[in-house]
């Protein structure tokens, strides 16, 4: 995924995010984002963005 919040964060959180997604767990990716961004970000709104990015990339409904 091109994206430079996605990319900022290690591969055990994407992973995790990915899990979560998979399973439903919005939520819970959005925390894992947002526990493992180098800064905080302004609005949920920006991490509701790369949620639904990386969900479109899963194929996830």
């Amino acid at each position: 995924m091109d994206d430079p919040i996605w990319s900022a964060l290690p591969a055990e959180a994407r992973r995790a995010v990915d899990e979560h997604l998979t399973a439903g767990r919005h939520v819970h990716a959005i925390k894992a984002i947002r526990d493992a961004s180098p800064e905080r970000l302004p609005s949920i709104r920006v991490y509701m963005d790369v949620i639904m990015d990386r969900k479109a990339e899963l194929g996830l409904p």
